[in-house]
């Protein structure tokens, strides 16, 4: 059997012991097969080879039949055939990535490796195709890197006029809720010049502003006394604990229990409404709009319009220093020998005037050191903040924002109307003069015992979210969804301790 596929083999390869060059469209590699090629001796070899009597043991040449089932390989000699040897040898030993680069057909134009190439490549490697998304979020994402941002700051300034409206309609809605749901017919008991809103709105933004005026020395003893991660959460409870203090001194400054008409806290009462003007965190929500538009300020001079991206990328890659220039055009240098002072004394006259052409230099060098020391603050106070948030502000959705305000609003509203009804339920907030007119009966301390730790803990818990040991961990978003419950919760509770849901 061996032997006739040998005469097989020897019938169809008639040439295999050829002493002439081999013929480079069949053969790949020379120095490859070179230990399969096979140099008669004599006469005699040739006619053995081309003769009947040719021996086809595998054991007497055993690298003949190796090389002859090589040549016979149709599917290579087609794929090889045309190319030259360099090719050949790169197609039989790379790997299919080496073998399209090396092709002179593979190649095109986007497969440039070279630095300043910013284009991507049209023809994406193993079938995966670029979308329009996958380019921009790779800008983007470079972008970053260099501590820009994609976006338009006028665009960005006009999305945020929602914030301060969400507010205001907020704010509306709150007022317009007592004169459609909650109607007293009582007349206010302040003077004409100052009708009821405007005593309760000013005490309340009073008392925001003397709480928030604490909040730096409350966190620098703190500070002295614990570690940072412990004196935020310390501050931020010391602070809360202040704020609710002074928001039942206010209700002892109004005298609210010396004008209530019912024994016990009831919307019917005009406690109601005092409570509920007191209760509007005006002070509160325009110090919180304020600070987001200082936050979003710091940004103004690192965003990049959409559609300049790549241009923006290329300046980065040159020198981005802005030279200082004289008065003359010419870049000043002060390692520049012609600033060099003589070393000869010189006339008074000619003294003077060098030292006038090196004033406008002094002075541009101080107007450049003011602007970047001006540029470090903003870099240091938008580290800052990315700090508290883990993320850029200008990443931060309008609509959480949005949220933030509405929560801060539907909060203050709820948790002062539940420390209100408690202590006016308590004999803490008789006055001396009314002991004897007000049965002790209907009052307890118990209420107010329960309630104002309570409300401490609801307060503590929120705005713990918003320290730098649990927001960026928790992230923006789902501090905002809390708030959103627990505020819907608060408030409701509010209503209920004051009857106003029955």
């Amino acid at each position: 059997m061996h032997r006739r596929v040998a005469q097989t083999v020897a019938a169809v390869l008639p040439h295999y012991g050829w002493d002439g060059l081999r013929d480079p469209s069949r053969v790949t590699n020379e120095a490859f097969y070179a230990a399969d090629r096979r140099r008669p001796n004599s006469e005699g070899s040739q006619q053995g080879i081309s003769g009947g009597d040719y021996h086809g043991d595998p054991h007497d040449h055993p690298d003949a039949g190796v090389a002859q089932w090589r040549r016979m390989d149709s599917h290579g000699e087609s794929i090889l055939s045309g190319l030259s040897d360099d090719e050949n040898d790169n197609r039989m030993r790379g790997s299919p990535e080496s073998l399209r680069r090396a092709s002179s057909l593979g190649r095109v134009a986007e497969e440039d490796d070279s630095e300043d190439s910013m284009a991507l490549p049209q023809t994406p490697e193993y079938g995966v195709e670029y979308d329009a998304t996958d380019v921009d979020e790779e800008l983007e994402w470079e972008l970053e890197e260099n501590g820009l941002y994609l976006g338009s700051y006028k665009r960005l300034l006009a999305m945020y006029t929602m914030v301060p409206l969400t507010a205001l309609t907020s704010f509306a809605v709150v007022v317009l809720l007592p004169w459609l749901f909650w109607p007293c017919s009582t007349s206010s008991r302040y003077p004409s010049y100052s009708p009821s809103p405007i005593p309760e709105l000013v005490l309340s933004s009073a008392v925001f502003s003397l709480a928030h005026l604490l909040r730096v020395p409350l966190y620098s003893i703190s500070l002295s006394l614990l570690r940072p991660s412990f004196a935020c959460l310390v501050s931020t409870f010391l602070n809360i604990l202040v704020v609710n203090v002074l928001r039942l001194m206010s209700l002892i400054i109004l005298e609210v229990r010396h004008y209530m008409k019912y024994p016990t806290p009831t919307w019917q009462d005009p406690s109601f409404r005092t409570v509920w003007w007191l209760s509007l965190n005006v002070a509160e929500v325009l110090v919180a709009l304020v600070q987001d538009y200082r936050g979003i300020s710091f940004y103004r001079d690192v965003m990049v319009p959409r559609g300049r991206e790549r241009e923006f990328l290329e300046r980065l890659k040159q020198n981005s220093s802005s030279p200082v220039l004289e008065p003359n055009g010419r870049v000043y240098d002060w390692r520049d020998p012609s600033h060099t002072f003589p070393e000869q004394p010189i006339d008074p006259e000619t003294e003077g005037l060098q030292t006038e052409a090196l004033q406008p230099n002094a002075a541009a060098i101080a107007s450049q050191i003011d602007k970047e020391f001006d540029r470090l603050i903003v870099v240091k106070a938008r580290e800052e903040l990315e700090e508290l948030y883990g993320v850029a502000v200008i990443k931060i959705p309008i609509f959480i924002t949005c949220l933030q305000r509405f929560n801060s609003i539907i909060l203050s509203l709820g948790l002062n109307l539940l420390l209100s009804a408690a202590f006016l339920r308590s004999s803490f907030s008789i006055p001396a003069s009314d002991v004897g007119r007000v049965p002790t009966d209907v009052l307890s301390h118990s209420s107010l015992l329960a309630t104002f730790p309570v409300v401490l803990v609801i307060h503590m818990s929120l705005a713990s979210l918003y320290t730098p040991t649990f927001l960026p961990r928790i992230g923006v978003h789902t501090a905002a969804y809390v708030g959103v419950l627990v505020s819907l919760m608060s408030f409701f509770a509010g209503l209920a301790v004051w009857g106003a849901l029955s």
